[in-house]
């Protein structure tokens, strides 16, 4: 009997001692978490509710839209960057358009948004404008049109329902590795022309963390290992994913050179794309260049430039993404070519170095500089721009 109450004593001492402990921890964590993390480490590691009492989710980046899922929260500021009142990245924009300015929008999704310079100065539409200006367009307005991760769905109807209140004279289209992703769905009826098989609805029922997730020491740990994602990142909060999509789960595999496991041992990425041919895109893009051209507005395709010098990067460097990107570019050129429109083969023009880049497709302040001036080029060279507008 003694023997039992020795090990039941010993049982409840580490059972004590374990609670205590693992208590200090989690007040250790949060009282880390909510007066000494930073800002980009409370993001990351806070809960739903730590988010929803703090006033950093009262100023998000992007923000619910009724028909394109959403869109850049207009009036953001966040230290030198900012969205106008129309939700656009940049300076305000004058509506109506004035007599005599020529407006191009620049279509597409975080590549064009110019995602990783922080002041929006530094992003490419705004330098195209600038670039512009100083070869002596002084009547040009650019519009940054574009969103982190919309693919050209996002983009046909931004244009339609936001973009055409602008009264644009021309539009860049530059669209490649957001429509990449889309076709990661299996099996193959998930892959539709509403593109349901890759996005679910932003509108969702309460959110409901696991039940370790209301720990603050384990969601920390959870979330650094991977195990989560972050309860404000942008596939919990806006950009959520159906069961049917695998993109994610291909990169993760990729990155971490355990690919092919789970569903891509039944069927390998190659297979899933050549399945899920790039149709969709190509009849997005031809619904642009229709709207458009019967509204008199000039068009601009773009191929889309990546560097494969990347080799961590399974999104520019596997010759799954490789060949994708090499499709699509082919799909813009044909389109362009069949439609009599604008067909910028930038990805030809543009350096693969490291230099320009931060991670093989989003260019760093340099690279958004040179893309800038490589697009501005080919408009004045392509005489797309009124001469009236001119010195």
């Amino acid at each position: 009997m003694n023997k039992i109450h020795e090990v039941f004593a010993n049982t409840f001492l580490v059972v004590v001692t374990t609670l205590v402990t693992f208590a200090i921890l989690e007040a250790a964590a949060n009282i880390w978490l909510l007066h000494f993390a930073d800002e980009k480490y409370f993001i990351r590691y806070a809960s739903l509710q730590q988010l929803q009492d703090s006033d950093i989710s009262n100023h998000p980046r992007y923000s619910p839209h009724r028909y394109i899922g959403y869109y850049p929260t207009p009036n953001y500021v966040k230290g030198k960057d900012r969205h106008n009142a129309l939700g656009y990245r940049g300076d305000e924009i004058d509506v109506p358009k004035p007599a005599g300015q020529f407006r191009i929008a620049c279509l597409g999704g975080s590549t064009t948004y110019t995602s990783d310079v922080k002041d929006y100065r530094d992003s490419y539409p705004y330098l195209l404008e600038k670039y512009l200006k100083s070869k002596g367009y002084k009547d040009i307005t650019v519009v940054n049109a574009g969103a982190g991760s919309w693919s050209s769905w996002e983009s046909l109807i931004n244009f339609q329902f936001r973009v055409l209140d602008l009264d644009p004279d021309l539009i860049i289209v530059y669209h490649g590795i957001n429509d990449i992703s889309p076709r990661f769905v299996w099996p193959p009826e998930a892959y539709r022309g509403d593109n349901s098989g890759a996005r679910a609805p932003n509108q969702t029922g309460i959110f409901m963390p696991g039940i370790f997730e209301y720990s603050t020491l384990l969601r920390i740990a959870m979330i650094s290992t991977g195990l989560i994602n972050s309860h404000a990142s942008f596939e919990t909060t806006i950009d959520r994913r159906p069961d049917t999509y695998y993109g994610t789960l291909f990169n993760k595999q990729k990155t971490s050179g355990i690919y092919p496991e789970g569903i891509f041992e039944e069927v390998g990425a190659v297979d899933i794309l050549d399945t899920n041919r790039a149709d969709y895109f190509e009849r997005n893009i031809q619904s642009i260049v229709a709207i458009a051209t019967s509204r008199g507005i000039e068009v601009v395709l773009s191929s889309f430039a990546t560097s494969p010098l990347f080799t961590d990067q399974p999104k520019v460097s596997s010759d799954e993404y490789i060949s994708a990107y090499a499709e699509n570019n082919r799909l813009l050129k044909a389109i362009a070519n069949d439609k009599n429109q604008h067909f910028f083969d930038f990805s030809a023009e543009f350096p693969t170095e490291k230099r320009w880049y931060t991670d093989g497709r989003h260019v760093n302040e340099d690279g958004a500089r040179l893309k800038a001036e490589l697009f501005g080029d080919f408009l004045i060279e392509a005489q797309l721009l009124p001469s009236h507008s001119s010195r």
